[in-house]
């Protein structure tokens, strides 16, 4: 060993033993090596499954919300409408309500609003969307209303045609239709002729679109026409509505009365 220390003698030796061992040691070492390559490939598959899941979870809550982007363009759509018509009215006295659901059976055709006579809802208001005349309140607690559609079977509504003032009656036959009554058959009734409140009997204030002729016909041996017509209001699709005062009127230059013809009423054609 002291030759080898200061000689060097058995350099040669030892160095072809480590040559001998070294693939031994590399085996030997050889599955602590793979267990630490294979831990942490596991580790960054872990971690790219994870990434994956809150990019898939981020994802879908991205997916829903999107899917109510259009609602929510539609409701702002139907505010602005309703905002639009609440400025034309002539006084402020109204109120914006949510429907808060429809009964449109063949025997009750209503819906729900969701404010009553704790926010000054009355019996007898008449209800309109952004279209038209809709329906009337008939029952109030204190925190919803009950209003009868126009539709329904069990409402009259004194109107007059708009062409020509022509007053009648509007009964609910079925569900999106009305028979208006009591018009004469020499009078002048055409399709697609604007049918609005009469404003006779002080409950339906005066002006307000109701329905849009669809049919008129002739009967033998009666002395009236029959007449069918469309409602201009979106029932059945309407989500919010306007409660109307029981004094507010109608103004002249209102979007509802639209047709410039009105004039010949006012100045005295028709009745």
């Amino acid at each position: 060993m002291v030759s080898d220390h200061y000689s060097h003698a058995l350099s040669s030796v030892r160095n072809l033993l480590l040559t001998a061992i070294e693939p031994i040691e590399k085996l030997a070492t050889l599955p602590i090596t793979a267990y630490h390559f294979f831990q942490q490939d596991y580790e960054t598959i872990e971690d790219l499954k994870q990434a994956n899941q809150r990019l898939a979870t981020e994802n879908l809550l991205l997916k829903a919300e999107q899917q109510q982007l259009p609602q929510l363009r539609l409701e702002i759509t139907r505010l602005n409408q309703l905002l639009n018509t609440a400025s034309q009215l002539e006084r402020s006295k109204i109120q914006i309500a949510n429907i808060s659901h429809y009964n449109l059976s063949p025997y009750s055709q209503t819906f729900m609003l969701d404010k009553g006579y704790l926010d000054k809802v009355d019996p007898n208001q008449c209800v309109i969307d952004s279209h038209g005349l809709i329906g009337l309140i008939t029952q109030v607690t204190p925190t919803s209303a009950k209003v009868q559609l126009i539709t329904d079977a069990d409402i009259a509504i004194p109107v007059r045609i708009q062409r020509t003032g022509q007053r009648g009656i509007a009964k609910g036959s079925h569900f999106n239709e009305l028979s208006v009554q009591f018009i004469a058959k020499s009078s002048s009734v055409n399709i697609g002729d604007l049918i609005v409140t009469s404003g006779l009997g002080s409950v339906y204030p005066k002006g307000y679109p109701v329905a849009r002729v669809t049919s008129v016909t002739k009967p033998k041996d009666q002395p009236y026409l029959e007449i069918k017509a469309r409602p201009v209001a979106k029932i059945g699709q309407a989500d919010k509505v306007l409660i109307l005062s029981n004094d507010i009127k109608i103004p002249s230059n209102s979007l509802f009365q639209g047709d410039s013809k009105l004039k010949l009423i006012r100045n005295g054609a028709g009745k």
